[in-house]
Protein backbone atom coordinates (compact mmCIF):
# COMPACT_ATOMS: atom_id res chain seq x y z
CA UNK A 1 0.00 0.00 0.00
CA UNK A 2 1.44 3.59 -0.52
CA UNK A 3 0.85 6.49 1.54
CA UNK A 4 1.18 10.58 0.78
CA UNK A 5 1.28 12.78 3.43
CA UNK A 6 2.15 16.23 3.92
CA UNK A 7 5.92 16.14 5.44
CA UNK A 8 5.11 19.49 7.26
CA UNK A 9 2.19 18.24 8.32
CA UNK A 10 3.31 14.85 9.42
CA UNK A 11 5.73 16.75 12.28
CA UNK A 12 3.35 19.15 13.19
CA UNK A 13 1.47 15.84 14.23
CA UNK A 14 4.63 14.42 15.95
CA UNK A 15 5.30 17.15 17.94
CA UNK A 16 0.99 17.67 18.65
CA UNK A 17 0.43 13.83 19.07
CA UNK A 18 3.30 12.08 19.23
CA UNK A 19 3.45 10.19 16.28
CA UNK A 20 4.17 11.38 12.61
CA UNK A 21 2.65 10.01 9.76
CA UNK A 22 5.55 7.56 8.65
CA UNK A 23 5.36 5.49 11.96
CA UNK A 24 1.53 5.88 11.62
CA UNK A 25 1.60 3.71 8.44
CA UNK A 26 1.26 0.47 10.48
CA UNK A 27 -2.13 1.05 11.37
CA UNK A 28 -2.53 -0.57 8.24
CA UNK A 29 -1.06 -3.78 9.78
CA UNK A 30 -3.67 -3.85 12.32
CA UNK A 31 -6.25 -6.61 10.60
CA UNK A 32 -9.34 -5.91 12.46
CA UNK A 33 -8.64 -1.50 11.32
CA UNK A 34 -11.95 -0.24 11.26
CA UNK A 35 -12.59 2.65 8.51
CA UNK A 36 -15.87 4.83 9.10
CA UNK A 37 -17.08 7.42 6.13
CA UNK A 38 -17.09 11.16 7.35
CA UNK A 39 -19.16 13.88 5.68
CA UNK A 40 -17.04 16.22 3.56
CA UNK A 41 -18.04 18.84 1.25
CA UNK A 42 -14.89 17.79 -1.09
CA UNK A 43 -12.93 15.24 -0.98
CA UNK A 44 -14.52 11.61 0.63
CA UNK A 45 -13.06 11.35 4.24
CA UNK A 46 -12.23 8.28 6.93
CA UNK A 47 -12.02 7.56 10.01
CA UNK A 48 -9.42 4.81 10.81
CA UNK A 49 -9.25 3.39 14.11
CA UNK A 50 -6.76 0.78 14.88
CA UNK A 51 -4.27 -0.49 17.35
CA UNK A 52 0.15 0.41 17.28
CA UNK A 53 1.73 -1.10 20.05
CA UNK A 54 -1.60 -2.16 21.73
CA UNK A 55 -2.77 1.42 21.89
CA UNK A 56 -5.85 3.06 19.89
CA UNK A 57 -5.06 5.27 17.72
CA UNK A 58 -7.37 7.23 14.78
CA UNK A 59 -6.84 8.48 11.56
CA UNK A 60 -8.14 10.82 8.98
CA UNK A 61 -7.25 10.07 5.86
CA UNK A 62 -9.02 9.84 1.99
CA UNK A 63 -7.76 7.59 -0.86
CA UNK A 64 -6.12 9.19 -3.58
CA UNK A 65 -5.98 6.05 -6.49
CA UNK A 66 -3.76 4.00 -5.46
CA UNK A 67 -2.56 5.80 -2.21
CA UNK A 68 -4.20 6.54 0.97
CA UNK A 69 -3.10 10.11 1.85
CA UNK A 70 -3.01 10.89 5.57
CA UNK A 71 -4.09 14.26 7.00
CA UNK A 72 -4.01 13.61 10.50
CA UNK A 73 -2.96 10.96 13.43
CA UNK A 74 -4.27 10.97 17.26
CA UNK A 75 -4.80 8.69 20.34
CA UNK A 76 -8.10 7.46 19.83
CA UNK A 77 -11.19 8.75 22.22
CA UNK A 78 -13.28 6.68 24.49
CA UNK A 79 -16.34 6.54 21.86
CA UNK A 80 -13.59 5.29 19.32
CA UNK A 81 -12.22 3.08 21.14
CA UNK A 82 -15.86 1.32 22.13
CA UNK A 83 -16.39 1.50 18.18
CA UNK A 84 -13.56 -0.44 17.65
CA UNK A 85 -14.15 -2.86 20.23
CA UNK A 86 -17.66 -3.81 19.31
Amino acid sequence: MEFEFDERKSQTNKRKHGLDFIEARVLWDDPELLEIPLESEDEQRLLVIGLIDSKHWTAIITYRQTCVRIISVRRSRDDERELYES
